[in-house]
Order: structure tokens, then sequence, then C-alpha cells
């Protein structure tokens, strides 16, 4: 594949997250989910072209998202998580055989980017976070327990989607975009 096709495809999918992004102006609940699903989109470049293009990608998404998306705290979970993750749990994947150290440098990385996205979001960008974090500290650590869950789910949603596509969908996308 030329380079010309890779950046193509690398703005295709940028360009797909980023009203994805969007989104966010449709409903409130979408500040959350929207820079899950445009970090899901990552995959296919981790898979079509390698980790350097999806690196690219989730840089230009951020960026752009910085800029044009209203909702700011979306932009944030995006850059500060959901962007890079999925390139960094391919990483991991490949070349942390040990569950368990692997599982654990996830999770470590997951509530340090979590703990950093709320204080950009509270210090940097002045978001009220207290109807968060101001409802007790038993409410706080619980909402981080189902945060931590919740990222497991997602882990192992990126881990089998990528199986999917591996299996199903790679040569079908292979042959619509000509990749060899």
């Amino acid at each position: 594949m030329r380079e010309s096709s890779k950046a193509a495809l690398c703005g295709i999918i940028s360009s797909l997250a980023v009203v994805i992004m969007l989104s966010t102006y449709i409903s409130p609940l979408l500040v959350y989910t929207a820079p899950a699903f445009s970090g899901l989109l990552l995959l296919l470049i981790i898979n079509e072209l390698g980790c350097r293009w999806a690196f690219g990608t989730y840089i230009s998404v951020s960026l752009i998202s910085a800029f044009i998306i209203a909702d700011k705290e979306a932009a944030v979970f995006y850059t500060m998580f959901f962007g890079f993750y999925p390139i960094l749990g391919y990483i991991l994947n490949k070349n942390i055989k040990n569950k368990i150290i692997r599982t654990a440098l996830k999770l470590i990385t997951f509530n340090f980017s979590c703990l950093v996205s709320f204080a950009v979001c509270m210090y940097v960008l002045s978001i009220d976070m207290s109807d968060i974090l101001g409802d007790g500290i038993l409410f706080t650590v619980v909402l981080a327990c189902l945060m931590n869950i919740l990222f497991v789910v997602y882990d192992i949603l990126i881990i089998r989607l990528q199986e999917l596509y591996i299996k199903k969908l790679q040569k079908k996308f292979r042959k619509l975009f000509n990749i060899r």
C-alpha cells in the first residue's frame, strides 16, 4: 500500500472518529461513550497499518476534537485515555505474556488516566465535577470500582473486536481498499 493510500485511510478513520465525537451534541450521555467508540476505530489502523499510523491518527483526532468539539470533557477523555488505549493495549497484549502483569499495567494506566482527566477537567477547563466527587467518599470509591469493572469489559471488547476483525472482516476490508 502506498504512503498516500495509508494517509488517506487514516484521514477517513480520523474523520469518522471526529463525527462520532461530534455526537456529544445529541445527548450528555455520549460524553462518555463517544470517546470510547472513537477509540475503537483505531483498531482498523492498528491491524492494517501498524501502531505508528494509529498513533498519528490518535494525535489528529485529539487535536481536531480539542478545537471543534464543544464538550471539552469528551475531548479530554479521548485524549487522556480512549484514544491511546487501543494502541497501548495492542502493544501490551503483544509483548507481555504474563496476564497478571499485563492486567495490572492496564489497570494502573486506566486509573492514572482517569485521575489526570478529572484533574484537567476541574483545574484547566474549570468543569464542575462536584456532582461526581461531592457525594461523599463512599460514593467516590464505589464509582471508582465500577469504572474499573467497566474498563475490564472495555478491554475484553477491544480484544474480541480485534479477533472478530482478523477472522471475519479483514479479507473483505483489504479487498475493498485494495490492501495486499
